[in-house]
């Protein structure tokens, strides 16, 4: 996975590369959306299929694995109360282990797509759906790593390791992108290298 073309397919004339937001105090994550919310504004006016789009979410992000966790700041002071801690925790292990449970069978239920090094999850929804994705342990935002709309007049892509996203599609909604979101944007080819971020 080394260049844009192993993310975006080559059929458009433009590509471009949206940077994340910066790391700042608050919710990051609600910034993040916020892109991907202006991506999806931008790009249901270059869409004839406004209403019907694809998004695919990498299974690897382990969304039935959650575990919650307790911790106290002081020892357990004598043996009730470190049995009443051990009861608590195994509360939680047998709470996550249920949680974890329902949400495995709600993911097999949704259909998947494999591509080389990676299989995703395939939701359908009008292209606006990409700001209510939720991730089904936490219920926060998840973004997705593909997205596009069925017409494919536009393709968006980003990977668990890309803290940017890459678009490709026409010159009009290139141009349109760059200048609508609020992160720094660059013009990339399908050869450009991609960059690990941290």
């Amino acid at each position: 996975m080394g260049t844009v073309g192993a993310l975006v397919p080559n059929s458009y004339s433009s590509f471009l590369r949206i940077h994340s937001p910066p790391s700042i105090p608050g919710d990051w994550w609600a910034t993040y959306r916020d892109v991907y919310a202006v991506v999806a504004e931008v790009g249901a006016r270059h869409t004839a299929t406004v209403d019907r789009a694809w998004f695919a979410v990498w299974e690897g992000h382990g969304f039935d694995t959650a575990e919650a966790r307790l911790a106290w700041p002081d020892p357990a002071v004598d043996e009730d109360e470190r049995q009443q801690r051990e009861i608590a925790r195994a509360q939680l292990r047998d709470d996550d282990r249920r949680r974890n449970a329902a949400i495995s069978a709600g993911l097999r239920a949704i259909p998947r797509v494999d591509l080389p090094d990676r299989t995703y999850y395939l939701m359908e929804g009008p292209v606006g759906a990409v700001a209510g994705l939720r991730d089904p342990a936490s219920g926060q935002w998840r973004n997705p790593d593909l997205f596009w709309p069925d017409d494919r007049r536009w393709f968006v892509a980003t990977d668990v390791d890309f803290w940017s996203l890459y678009v490709g599609g026409d010159n009009d909604l290139v141009a349109d992108l760059a200048a609508s979101v609020t992160t720094p944007t660059e013009a990339v080819t399908l050869s450009y290298h991609l960059e690990i971020e941290d």
